[in-house]
């Protein structure tokens, strides 16, 4: 068979086939760009072509017509479109054109090769393939001659051959000019190249067209999503800004303290249910040194000072794995402000937006300080202030009417040699800016894990600080050895874990309750919630060491065996008596201050017998006996006076009952206190059947005599003196009542004997001297040199009441030799005469039916002390009276008020008796230096002789009156 021009024949006759020669073929790098306006040489694939294949026959006529051209469609009426018209991309067909109708050197073929090289569509740019495959062959045939070789040609293309089939000549026109049949087929190398050829130039022809729109279109997307998330991040700052407002103004729950009269803490209330409760106490910027400072910045934001607020890298690792981390300071002060629970992207970015608005409204020392004062350091431990007193002892020092010096400003001084030391405050602050990180994980008051893990974190933060060049001032930079140091000061510290303790338990309750009333403006319980966030610091009026002392003398008296003086054997009053519980208040006669209160014998007793946590010093109890002074003192404004004589028989009263009514049946019918007739037993069910005078009548405690004083001062003027006294409890007008039937609590009688001991001015009672918050501002001050009183009695009545109840040779006919409601045993004068006594007192008892209630109330010109006990329950005790159950309790705690102590005393006369109480430190009172042993006689009173049968005046026993008495006497109506 015969091969066209160009190629090679290979294989046998029957199956033989045609290879291209491509031997001659240029470099893709050699061909002409479309842009260059010369005319391309053809070479490569194209000249191989012309060689090989014969010219077509075109029309000789003089009619100008379009050449042919292969990239022409083969079907007719696509042929007739010249080349210059065609839009878009062209194909190469696949037919080729006869190679005996047309002379390979024919111009006419010449020049249709050399327009379609013109025009691009084959040779003039390279495609991929044919570009890598002439590289190949170019760079082959260097490396072979380099090396030595003789450059072969290569191998023809292999293709099998066709037959071309008989075509009709061409015409001279193109539109009859018949369609030829392929007898040849490019090779597939040469197609995917001259394809790719092509499109390449379709790009190249309209660069602009494609390019420019798709560029702009991309600007313009990029343009809105940046406009858009601008005005996003503007919008999601904007309204984030005011919660930051809010945030940074809103106020950090912080704890509240109370403290005694001296400063020794008493009890801390804070929130313990809400996530930002817990112990916490706000500082400012200016008390944290600068070491805590640096320590806490190198750990937990080393660019805090300098950033905006976020650090973007942070947010990113957040996004990309779904959990926080990295957060900056500012960022983790709006954590805990917040309370953002949400999960890390949102919360992230929240935070971020947040972060950015506080650090462009407030300074970076403010922010600072935020987070002192609101971070964890610990299980229950908010904020750098009660961190340095739990884990160091540091506590703040608060004086009224000025700033409390918080403990963190003495970060660097030492308890036990008194002096500053630099090196303990580094070691202090760099385990303090570590516990953050996971404070309850960390925390070394937990145990000897937990320490080391504090250590282990501690030892991180020195070693950022010495990456970042800090020094300390005193020591310089942070080194090494500095380092090392510091930390074993913190190996060798012993950590105790927070207790929470709460001294005076009763007191504290009740000036919890007292204050929450007042914040909630008269709801304790609303009140209550402001509180124990508020951070307020309340100086008391107790002092601590009196309140203990009284809790020991409870203990003492009541759980202890004990002489009984008038039943003259020992017992324990707890297991023999059934007496399980007492309530005693101390005040300060001349400023209504509450110096001890103790409502029950142990608070945290279970016993109901005991009461536990029931106070009982202001829960109202029947007085007893305690009451009677009250009605006397209104029988004294109305004329009356001690001298005054009274029968003490048996006596019917009315009690509301119509005239002509019968007689009670029996005896305990009449001493019932609700009989429409009543006729009352003395103690012991008996009569004196004697004309009394009203001090004997008083100081003996006789029932009938203070029913009579009644009847004459009228029941409605007794009760409106119980007003005035401060006494709220609301009661009939019966004549029971006379005898402290109705309920008072031991606060308000203890007021009320305050008035007496006051010359007849009431004070009430104040528990509270000052309050203040942590910034030193004070909200409330009580000035005791100044109290607010109002006068009740004249100083001559309350004097007459005083000069009664001081005599002990009075009350001996009822309480024989025990002289526990005197100083006998500091005055033994005083146990026969209380006006050679230079140690005065005044007191009584009071005792209610079945022995369900004992009272014993007494005061000097400085002090009141009220003393009940019985049983929180209201069980009865077995044959308790005044002098054997409260009074021997009432007896220490008056002493010891007075600065006695009784412990152990010498036997220097026969009143002695030692308490066995443990007398604790000396009380720094009003009156601890000089005390006032005796009481003044008002001007206007002058002894007098009362006649024996009435009481007025006459030639009998003297006694007290109130000059120019008779005047008024008669003008009051009183009657003998």
């Amino acid at each position: 068979m015969l091969c066209p021009l160009g190629k090679q024949k290979v294989g046998s006759d029957e199956d033989d086939y045609c290879m291209s020669n491509n031997s001659d073929q240029q470099l893709d790098s050699q061909q002409p760009r479309l842009e260059d306006n010369s005319i391309p040489k053809t070479g490569g694939l194209l000249t191989s072509y012309r060689n090989q294949q014969q010219a077509a026959s075109i029309s000789q006529s003089g009619i100008q017509s379009e050449p042919f051209s292969p990239l022409v469609s083969a079907h007719p009426e696509s042929s007739q479109v010249p080349i210059s018209r065609l839009k878009g991309p062209i194909s190469l067909p696949s037919m080729p054109l006869p190679p005996s109708h047309v002379p390979l050197s024919s111009p006419l073929r010449s020049s249709r090769l050399d327009l379609i090289a013109t025009q691009g569509q084959l040779g003039s740019i390279p495609g991929f393939l044919s570009t890598t495959v002439d590289l190949v062959r170019h760079w082959s045939g260097k490396v072979a001659a380099v090396a030595g070789y003789k450059v072969q040609p290569p191998a023809p293309y292999m293709e099998r051959y066709h037959a071309p089939n008989p075509q009709p000549a061409i015409t001279e026109s193109p539109v009859s000019q018949p369609q030829r049949k392929r007898s040849w087929r490019r090779s597939r190398t040469l197609r995917i190249a001259m394809q790719m050829r092509q499109r390449r130039a379709r790009w190249q022809r309209a660069p602009r067209r494609i390019w420019f729109p798709l560029v702009m279109g991309l600007l313009s997307i990029l343009l809105l999503v940046s406009f858009a998330g601008t005005s996003y991040s503007y919008g999601y700052y904007e309204h984030q800004l005011p919660r930051v407002n809010e945030l940074a103004n809103a106020h950090i729950p912080q704890t509240t303290r109370i403290y005694d009269r001296n400063g020794t803490l008493l009890f801390e209330a804070y929130d313990q249910n809400s996530r930002q409760g817990g112990r916490r106490m706000a500082v400012h910027y200016e008390d944290i040194p600068r070491v805590m400072q640096d320590a806490l910045v190198a750990i937990e934001d080393k660019t805090f000072w300098s950033n905006a607020g976020i650090e973007p890298m942070a947010i990113v690792r957040a996004a990309a794995r779904q959990y926080g981390g990295g957060s900056t300071l500012t960022q983790q002060v709006i954590k805990n402000l917040s309370n953002n629970r949400e999960y890390a992207l949102d919360r992230k970015l929240t935070e971020a937006a947040m972060a950015i608005g506080l650090t462009r409204q407030y300074s970076k020392s403010k922010i600072l300080e935020m987070y002192f004062n609101i971070a964890a350091f610990g299980g229950q431990t908010y904020g750098v202030e009660v961190a340095v007193e739990d884990y160091f002892g540091l506590r703040p020092d608060c004086k009224t009417n000025q700033k409390c010096i918080p403990g963190i400003s003495r970060l660097d001084y030492n308890q036990v040699t008194h002096k500053i030391d630099p090196l303990l405050g580094l070691a202090r602050a760099s385990l303090l800016a570590g516990m953050p990180n996971q404070p309850g994980y960390n925390d070394p008051t937990l145990g000897p894990d937990a320490k080391g893990r504090a250590i282990a974190r501690q030892k991180l933060v020195l070693q950022q600080m010495m990456l970042q060049h800090m020094a300390v001032a005193g020591l310089g930079l942070v080194t090494p050895e500095l380092a090392s140091k510091a930390s074993l000061l913190m190996e060798r510290t012993s950590f105790q874990s927070y207790t929470r303790t709460k001294h005076a338990p009763h007191f504290v309750d009740w000036i919890i309750n007292q204050v929450s009333t007042a914040l909630g403006n008269g709801n304790a319980a609303d009140g209550y919630e402001v509180f124990q966030k508020a951070g307020l610091n309340i100086r008391t009026t107790i002092d601590v060491n009196l309140q203990e002392y009284v809790e020991r003398a409870i203990e003492r008296h009541i759980y202890q065996p004990e002489y009984q003086k008038l039943r003259g054997y020992y017992a324990t009053l707890s297991t023999y008596n059934n007496l399980h519980s007492a309530a005693v208040v101390v005040m300060d006669a001349r400023t209504g201050e509450i110096l001890a209160m103790n409502g029950s014998a142990n608070y945290n007793s279970d016993d109901p017998r005991v009461g536990g946590q029931f106070n009982a010093a202001v829960n109202s109890r029947p007085p007893g006996s305690t009451f009677k002074p009250i009605e006397y003192a209104t029988a004294f404004q109305m004329g009356w006076y001690p001298g005054i004589m009274v029968q003490d028989n048996r006596t019917y009263f009315p009690n509301g009952a119509h005239v002509g009514a019968s007689l009670p049946l029996s005896d305990k019918e009449a001493s019932d206190k609700h009989s429409t007739i009543y006729a009352p037993y003395d103690y012991g069910h008996n009569y004196t059947d004697q004309l009394l005078t009203l001090r004997s009548s008083i100081a003996n405690s006789y029932n009938v005599p203070a029913i009579k004083a009644m009847q004459f001062s009228g029941a409605h003027e007794v009760l409106n003196t119980a007003r005035r006294l401060g006494i709220t409890t609301q009661a009939n007008t019966g004549l029971a009542w006379a005898l402290g039937s109705k309920d008072v609590s031991p606060l308000q009688m203890v007021n009320a004997y305050q008035t007496f001991a006051n010359d007849g001015v009431r004070i009430p009672p104040q528990g509270v001297l000052d309050i203040w918050d942590n910034s030193g501002q004070n909200l409330y001050h009580y000035n005791p040199t100044q109290p607010p009183g109002g006068r009740v009695f004249s100083p001559q009545v309350s004097y007459l009441m005083t000069s009664v109840l001081a005599d002990e040779s009075s009350r001996a006919a009822e309480f024989g030799s025990d002289h526990d409601l005197s100083f006998a045993d500091m005055d033994p004068n005083c146990a026969y005469s209380h006006t050679t006594c230079t140690r005065q007192v005044a007191a009584k008892t009071g005792t209610t039916d079945e022995f369900r209630d004992n009272w014993t109330i007494g005061y000097t010109p400085d002090v009141v002390v009220g003393v009940w006990v019985g049983n929180a329950n209201n069980e009865q005790m077995k044959d308790v009276i005044g002098i054997t159950g409260a009074g021997p309790i009432w007896h220490s705690i008056m002493e010891r008020v007075m600065g006695r102590c009784n412990e152990n005393p010498l036997p220097t006369n026969a009143f002695v008796a030692a308490d066995q109480i443990a007398c604790g430190p000396d009380y720094h009172f009003r009156f601890s230096q000089n005390p006032q042993w005796t009481f003044s006689v008002p001007p206007g009173l002058e002894m007098s002789p009362a006649e024996t049968l009435i009481g007025l005046r006459g030639g009998g026993q003297p006694d007290l009156t109130i000059e120019d008495l008779s005047s008024y006497q008669s003008a009051a109506g009183i009657l003998p």
